[in-house]
């Protein structure tokens, strides 16, 4: 952790963005937390119907929320989640990016799901992902929703959920060995 690391934390509104009552919270809620923690950046929020949208400028700090495979930034989600929401109406989706890490994780997870689908259609066998969260698994189901030639389906339990992708005949039936070819969109 940097000891001479910048300890104001400037918070805006992103460019054109109007904030309802869950950004302004989220952005209070943000500032007061990076300025008990000593982590002075700037951070942009933005609000949309289904989330609110808060991006970190770390700078020197950004180690720290990037460790343990973005452990600790999702955990800064989650709490800044549970205060904003805490009154569960009206609730939104609290989304906390670090220099943009997590948008291209999101990229990389895409591309990887498109070239397994491509492996899947090619080679006629079911690929099954590692064990995924919640959120990697609905961006592989929302990416390959509109692939011709393959279905998704979560299965497993708990932390050991995970993404098949499945390839269809040309006549739409799925080689599952389940014999299921429900899409299942966690």
């Amino acid at each position: 952790m940097p000891e001479d690391g910048p300890i104001e934390v400037n918070m805006r509104a992103a460019e054109g963005a109007e904030l309802g009552p869950r950004g302004e919270k989220a952005m209070q809620v943000v500032g007061d937390f990076l300025t008990a923690m000593g982590f002075g950046m700037d951070v942009t929020v933005s609000e949309t119907d289904q989330n609110v949208r808060v991006d970190l400028q770390s700078g020197v700090y950004h180690d720290a929320f990037a460790a343990n495979d973005l452990e600790v930034l999702d955990a800064f989600e989650h709490l800044v989640d549970k205060v904003v929401n805490a009154s569960g109406d009206d609730r939104k989706k609290i989304v906390i990016d670090s220099m943009g890490i997590k948008a291209k994780a999101d990229v990389d997870l895409g591309e990887s799901a498109h070239h397994l689908a491509e492996r899947a259609i090619e080679e006629g066998r079911t690929f099954k992902l590692g064990p995924l969260d919640p959120r990697s698994r609905r961006i592989v189901h929302l990416t390959l929703k509109e692939v011709d030639g393959v279905v998704t389906k979560s299965e497993g339990e708990g932390v050991f959920r995970r993404v098949c992708i499945i390839p269809r005949d040309a006549d739409g039936a799925s080689h599952d060995d389940s014999g299921d070819d429900q899409d299942d969109r966690d």
